[in-house]
């Protein structure tokens, strides 16, 4: 008897633990069955529940219960190789240029539920910081940084994002063939971020006004540190040369690791975004407002703003091959407060203008090499400051998602009043394996 209850509750756990039945086929459509006139679609025959009772006969008059179509799949990239490094630099500087081997990855799931509702969650192992140093890996202390972390909902041409999330029009146009990092390097990231590259907490929603052109707005309300958005905003708090560092200076010094928590920002972003098959274009302007002291209301807030737009054509030159030339500009204009006491807004402003192009030229698929060259020219009380990117690289694909690269770079800055310009060089020899 005991035997007989034992099995009796084994069969039935076994039925409560089975699995859903998941359709992980991304390209699979989801099962569609007209529906039957309800007004002559016979009356099911009822049935018992005994155990004895035989099934009920299937009608083919009758719909099939709809099954929503899910799916989920990897992304990412891993990329790594050694940089070769010169340093430009004072004759009173003695530091020594490294030689690093250099690594990243980024690797997340993304997936959906039937056709409106998508989701994506992406996380990074740094590259080391802006110069490829180096992470810790003992016991598990690679930086890990979070990126993609989304739910979307779309319908029509209306689709709506929310958690933390990236700004598309946000982005300048780059050459691909200078990504053999994943745009994490100095000579890569900076003039992204310089020009108001935007991912973080908060809102993007977006409408397909025609097949060509999307109109989208981002929405944050959050720490300075919590979009990237905010490294835009120029001005120095002392002893911090962006307001951004001042937040950001508490991580890894309080006992939660959190950034500075006595600053907040509002940030918008209405844009145009226009995709054909030879043009690409974008143009939109970021406006903020950022409090320094939220625990006070008799201190000044910095407020400001920044017009983005750029556009990349799209040339085949032989039935493999493309020339894609871009070109990015930014300019931006921010409030600023009293480097030593926040509580009083300068009448002077902070001004930077960003501009930046190049070209790709693919002479086999995805095969080719790739110029840019970036401007960051900047002005604040008593400094005006230039900032020189040069990258130009090339990308062989020995595989459809392998390639190897090779990326020689330029850095120099030029300070008023400095007696030098100060900079670096490298030269990076990588491989990339990319998961999309």
């Amino acid at each position: 008897m005991r035997f007989v209850i034992v099995s009796i509750v084994l069969a039935s756990t076994a039925a409560l633990a089975a699995p859903p039945d998941i359709d992980f086929d991304a390209d699979a459509p989801p099962a569609a069955t007209p529906a039957a006139d309800a007004a002559t679609a016979p009356t099911p025959i009822p049935t018992t529940r005994g155990s004895d009772a035989p099934p009920a006969p299937s009608d083919p008059s009758l719909p099939a219960p709809t099954k929503v179509r899910k799916w989920v799949e990897l992304y990412g990239a891993i990329a790594g190789g050694i940089e070769d490094e010169t340093l430009q630099q004072p004759s009173t500087n003695t530091t020594q240029a490294q030689h690093p081997t250099v690594a990243i990855s980024r690797l997340g799931v993304r997936g959906g539920f039937g056709d409106r509702v998508t989701f994506a969650s992406e996380f990074e192992a740094s590259i080391g910081g802006p110069m490829g140093y180096g992470t810790s890996v003992w016991e598990g202390e690679a930086a890990i940084a979070v990126w993609d972390q989304f739910v979307r909902y779309q319908r029509g041409g209306f689709a709506v994002a929310v958690g933390r999330i990236e700004d598309p029009a946000s982005f300048d146009y780059f050459s691909e063939h200078i990504a053999d990092l994943l745009l994490a390097d100095e000579y890569t990231e900076y003039p992204l971020l310089y020009s108001g590259a935007d991912r973080g907490n908060g809102l993007y929603a977006s409408y397909d006004l025609t097949s060509n052109l999307t109109i989208g707005a981002t929405f944050h309300s959050t720490n300075p540190t919590g979009i990237t958005g905010s490294l835009v905003i120029g001005g120095k708090l002392a002893p911090f040369e962006r307001p951004f560092y001042l937040a950001s200076a508490q991580v890894g010094v309080t006992s939660g690791n959190l950034p500075d928590q006595n600053l907040h920002i509002y940030f918008g972003s209405p844009s145009l975004i226009w995709h054909s098959e030879y043009l690409d274009a974008q143009a939109e302007i970021q406006m903020y407002s950022l409090d320094t002291q939220v625990d006070t209301i008799a201190d000044q807030t910095i407020r400001g703003y920044n017009l983005r737009a750029g556009a990349r054509g799209k040339l085949p030159t032989s039935p493999h091959g493309k020339l894609s030339p871009f070109v990015n500009v930014s300019r931006n204009v921010n409030e600023i407060l009293d480097p030593t006491h926040e509580l009083y807004r300068l009448s002077d402003l902070y001004k930077s203008i960003e501009v930046s192009g190049g070209v790709d030229f693919d002479y086999y698929k995805r095969n080719g090499v790739g110029v840019e060259y970036a401007l960051v020219d900047s002005w604040e009380p008593g400094q005006h400051e230039l900032q020189h990117y040069v990258n130009i690289g090339t990308t062989y694909w020995i595989e459809d998602s392998l390639s190897v690269g090779l990326r020689y770079a330029i850095y120099a800055d030029q300070v008023s009043g400095a007696a030098s310009v100060v900079g670096n060089r490298s030269l990076f020899l990588t491989a990339r394996l990319t998961l999309d």
